[in-house]
This record gives C-alpha cells, structure tokens and sequence, in this order.
C-alpha cells in the first residue's frame, strides 16, 4: 500500500512539474494564485491517498495478501498478555512447587535422622543400664523369650510383671545371680521344661514391656513367684497356697512372696 501511494504522489508531482513549465511558458505563473492552487490540489489527492490507504488497512484481513494489500500487524496485547500471564503463572507455581517439595523433602530427612539418632541414644541407653545390672545379650535374649513365653497373650502390665519376678530372682540371694541361671534353673518356668522358650517369636511389645522393666518400671510388690490355676496341677497349685504369701493376680497370674 506503501508502494501505491508513493506511485500516487509522484504522479501528483509529475503533474505539478507539467504544469508549472506550462505555467511559465505562457507566463500564467506571475500572479501566484494558481500555484497555490495547485500545491492544494496535490495535497487534497496526498491526504485522499492518505485516507484511502487507512481505510485499507482498517478493512484488511490478515489472510489478504498481495498487491494493493497490506498484513494488519497490530498485536492483540489483552490476549498476549493474558497468555504471557498463564505461562509465567505456570513457571512461577511450577518452582514454588518444586520449592516447596524439596523442602518437604529435606524437613522429612532431617526428621527420620533425629528419629534414628533417639533410638540409638535409647538403645545404648539400654545397654549401658543391662550392663550395669549385669545383663548380657544373652540374659537380655533369655528374658525376652521367657517373658513372651509365659505372658505373650497378657496386656503389657502383664508381660512386666513376669519380667519383674526374674528381675526380683536375679536379686534375691535364694536364686542364681543371672538371668538366664534364674530362667533355666531346673523345675521353675513350664517353657523351659516343655521347650516351649525356643519356640516363640518375640514381638515388638514384649521387647518393650522388657526394657521398660529393666528400666526399673516395678508392679511387683516383690513377688518371687506367679502360676495360672487354670494351667497348673492341682498338687502344684495347692504348693503355691501352701507355701507362699498371695499377693494379687493379674490377666491370669495370681502372684507370690
């Protein structure tokens, strides 16, 4: 359109030129009047090229092509911008997201590290209390399969209870020193005798009930012996009440001094 209009304008000029030689060469250019004229005429057929080359390109598709056409090039800003604005609304969530994950990440990190650091620091805990009570893995490992053995089906008191009675053996100057000498000494604990001991499997709630025994957790009131009725021979139930000071009972366990 450019190129039409620059065509216009030198023609416009041409015509101008012509007329201004005839003008001189007849002498009809002394008064001035109709140079002036003419210098209207040209700029009247500039500002109608004008106005016709805007309503050109007011009217021109994008898909027009060609001569006498030019390509609409005005950007749509609202629609650029908005989509400018999805895609760094996207950038933007897709970092503070990934921010926030990695964060998670490195808190979730930190918290397993100072979960495992508490359990080691209870475990050596733990063995620096067996140890002091002179109780040896292998004690430890004898507590834990008599006490599942003999109160595996009991509520947690239960299980320490029967922990506290080996303890209280262990200490107590009629019984063997040790845990494992209390536990195996001849005709005391049913699992020994029947190998029952060997055989369970130890849960996590026993291994707790244990530590927590050792670690001085007592409902003993001193007791050196317990029996279920229910499972016991009569003559060795008759003993207990014979021979002992009844304490209590217990999820099943009736207790002695």
């Amino acid at each position: 359109m450019l190129t039409l209009k620059r065509h216009r304008f030198a023609a416009a000029a041409a015509t101008l030129a012509v007329t201004i030689i005839v003008a001189l060469t007849t002498g009809s250019a002394g008064a001035g009047a109709p140079m002036n004229a003419m210098a209207e005429t040209v700029s009247a057929d500039t500002d109608a090229t004008d106005q016709e080359t805007a309503r050109t390109i007011d009217h021109t598709k994008e898909s027009q092509t060609g001569p006498g056409y030019v390509i609409d090039t005005r950007l749509k800003l609202s629609t650029v911008d908005a989509q400018a604005m999805r895609e760094g609304n996207k950038l933007t969530g897709g970092l503070i997201q990934h921010a926030v994950q990695k964060q998670i990440e490195k808190e979730e990190l930190l918290r397993q590290q100072a979960e495992e650091n508490k359990r080691e620091m209870e475990e050596q805990e733990k063995a620096a209390a067996r140890a002091a009570m002179g109780c040896s893995e292998e004690d430890y490992n004898t507590l834990l399969r008599i006490v599942q053995a003999e109160a595996g089906v009991c509520d947690e008191k239960g299980k320490i209870l029967v922990a506290n009675v080996i303890l209280n053996r262990v200490k107590s100057a009629k019984f063997p020193n040790t845990i494992r000498g209390v536990v195996y000494q001849a005709n005391q604990f049913s699992p020994v005798s029947n190998g029952s001991i060997n055989r369970v499997h130890v849960t996590e709630e026993t291994i707790e009930c244990v530590d927590r025994a050792l670690a001085g957790e007592d409902y003993s009131q001193g007791a050196l012996f317990f029996m279920n009725r229910g499972r016991s021979r009569k003559g060795a139930a008759g003993w207990f009440d014979r021979s002992l000071t009844y304490l209590f009972s217990h999820d099943g366990h009736e207790f002695f001094r």
